[in-house]
């Protein structure tokens, strides 16, 4: 094994073996503090103000999209050719009798 090796391997044994002195409990109303604290919070600064402009982008680009889509589909129901027209260029192209 190399040097490296070695210490992680005695470092690891090392940590496995201390002892954890944490205290996990927490006060009474933390959760609900916290949560009050965030939810009134003003939010602030240029993430904000990019989310905003963001959110708008999206909704603008998502209705030009569907705009997009709308006048498509019903300006080319509108325009289609006959299908009989298609079948006699196909035929004459493909020399079909």
């Amino acid at each position: 094994m190399n040097q490296f090796e070695h210490q992680w391997q005695r470092l690891t044994a090392l940590a496995r073996q201390a002892p954890d002195d944490r205290d996990i409990a927490v006060p009474a109303g933390f959760a609900t503090r916290m949560a009050a604290l965030a939810a009134a919070a003003p939010a602030a600064g240029p993430w904000f103000t990019l989310e905003r402009l963001a959110l708008r982008g999206l909704v603008a680009a998502t209705a030009c999209c569907v705009a997009a889509v709308t006048f498509n589909y019903f300006g080319a129901s509108a325009d289609m050719p006959d299908d009989s027209d298609l079948d006699e260029t196909v035929s004459v192209l493909l020399d079909i009798s």
